[in-house]
């Protein structure tokens, strides 16, 4: 093999990988019901996809990649329009469908006008709301203190 193959080889397997709670998980799951026993979903309300509030969560978020993989968040951006959005470069996320975006408006009392995080547990519950980005240590604490992670690092191979 050329040395120009073996450092592509090194270089992809050193890429961060998708991380999924569960082998029968959805990677890119387009329903928050599909999130449930998998993934801690973090949802990002927005008044735009351009908004700086949002774009400080994604790269706190995206700042600490390994962080949320390890703990199985997957950033879900809601805006009224997601055109003209980055998507994360790091950081697992998923994009729901517009009819999607209106029920989980309707169902976390969030308007379109508004900024708001929040974290759900794998249980779908919520854990935590907030008006402001929230920091990665705030996210790793309250994590790291529910059951369902403290299993998760008592497996073998635990993240």
């Amino acid at each position: 093999m050329t040395a120009r193959c073996l450092l592509l080889i090194l270089f992809l397997s050193a890429a961060p990988a998708f991380s999924q709670a569960h082998p029968g998980c959805p990677m890119r799951p387009t329903r928050l019901a599909a999130m449930r026993r998998c993934y801690r979903p973090l949802l990002v309300f927005s008044p735009s996809p351009r908004d700086p509030r949002l774009r400080r969560q994604q790269s706190a978020l995206d700042s600490a990649a390994d962080d949320m993989m390890d703990r199985f968040v997957l950033l879900v951006p809601f805006a009224p329009t997601l055109r003209g959005y980055n998507p994360p470069l790091d950081t697992p996320y998923a994009l729901l469908p517009s009819a999607q975006v209106a029920d989980a408006r309707q169902r976390f009392h969030v308007p379109a006008d508004t900024f708001t995080v929040i974290l759900l547990g794998e249980d779908g519950t919520e854990k935590l709301r907030s008006d402001k980005p929230v920091s990665i240590q705030r996210l790793n604490a309250l994590i790291d203190s529910m059951p369902t992670r403290r299993i998760e690092r008592q497996r073998p191979h635990a993240n």
